[in-house]
């Protein structure tokens, strides 16, 4: 918006879905070059990341796209890039050890796992746990990954819904 690249490409002949569309596909995919970087580091590190590659494949895109949605509908509402960045920051040290990310949900207490849930972080923790700590395998992510995709689908429909064309 600052830089008016939304009003020209509001000007383009292109509809509001697509717009939309492409604004999501480009944020996706710089999260899926994100967690490129992180596989190949853990690849050179020996992580292993579970016996089935395409169940880890459907984790992660759930999730990437969980994510693009949250981030698609913060930047829906919020006025400029110092408030995105500002409510990103405050959200990813909230999210993350609520989710798991920084100690195993399974040592705090059974109130705190159900707070934790509203994350998307606990919901991807948990398919990975299931892979990686209890051999499971794209059955066993199927729950995960389907409650992943239902956030995006909240998310988006917050988005799109708040979506503006103009400054």
């Amino acid at each position: 918006r600052k830089q008016g690249t939304l009003q020209r490409l509001a000007a383009m002949p292109l509809t509001k879905t697509q717009l939309i569309a492409g604004k999501i596909l480009g944020r996706f995919v710089l999260g899926l070059l994100q967690f490129a970087v992180v596989f190949v580091f853990g690849l050179i590190f020996r992580v292993s990341f579970g016996d089935d590659p395409v169940a880890v494949m459907v984790l992660i895109f759930t999730y990437i796209l969980a994510i693009t949605a949250l981030s698609f509908a913060l930047g829906s509402r919020l006025e400029n890039e110092q408030q995105a960045s500002g409510l990103s920051l405050l959200l990813a040290f909230i999210l993350a050890p609520l989710g798991g990310a920084w100690w195993p949900l399974s040592i705090v207490p059974e109130f705190m796992r159900i707070i934790g849930h509203i994350s998307p972080i606990a919901w991807v923790m948990d398919g990975f746990n299931q892979l990686i700590f209890f051999g499971g395998g794209l059955v066993d992510i199927l729950p995960y990954a389907a409650i992943l995709l239902l956030i995006a689908l909240v998310f988006f429909a917050i988005a799109i819904r708040n979506f503006r064309y103009t400054l």
